[in-house]
């Protein structure tokens, strides 16, 4: 018996080490059951039902240009559907985290179609260079000249 915990105990070590679990990390498995808008979900995970912002993105606010259009996209991707959340930060009630379905980073491919911007303090440079690449094409919302970021609307609304 006390062998079989040093081991477990040992590959828990040598895993965390290796990236597994980051501090302050936890992964979790649910499912969505709800979009709120492009960069918010409600998950349900064992029975209970957690606010899930998008880590490193932040998408259109409904009433701006786009909103509801990447609400709905993110709903024909993640909604129903069993998600995998890397949790970054956790609060009371919600949590920000890079949320994966079959595989594929949310975030990522928001950005890289064009459909959410990186706040501009960014230090993801996979997320920037995605973005970058998207307002290169364009794609999504830079074919708008004027697209406004979130927080600027958000911050001109009041």
């Amino acid at each position: 018996m006390k062998k079989s915990k040093i081991i477990v105990g040992t590959l828990a070590v040598v895993w965390i080490a290796a990236g597994g679990v980051l501090a302050g990390q936890s992964v979790m498995t649910g499912k969505c059951v709800k979009v709120i808008d492009g960069d918010t979900l409600i998950i349900e995970c064992e029975k209970n039902r957690r606010t899930v912002n998008l880590e490193g993105i932040d998408a259109p606010e409904l009433d701006q240009p786009w909103g509801k259009e990447v609400r709905n996209f993110v709903r024909d991707m993640v909604g129903g559907e069993n998600v995998e959340i890397l949790v970054v930060e956790s609060g009371d009630d919600s949590v920000v985290a890079r949320v994966t379905v079959d595989g594929i980073d949310l975030s990522e491919m928001l950005v890289s179609r064009g459909l959410a911007w990186v706040p501009e303090e960014s230090t993801d440079a996979d997320l920037v260079g995605m973005s970058t690449k998207a307002r290169e094409l364009p794609c999504g919302l830079w074919m708008d000249p004027e697209a406004e970021p979130p927080w600027e609307f958000r911050a001109a609304r009041g």
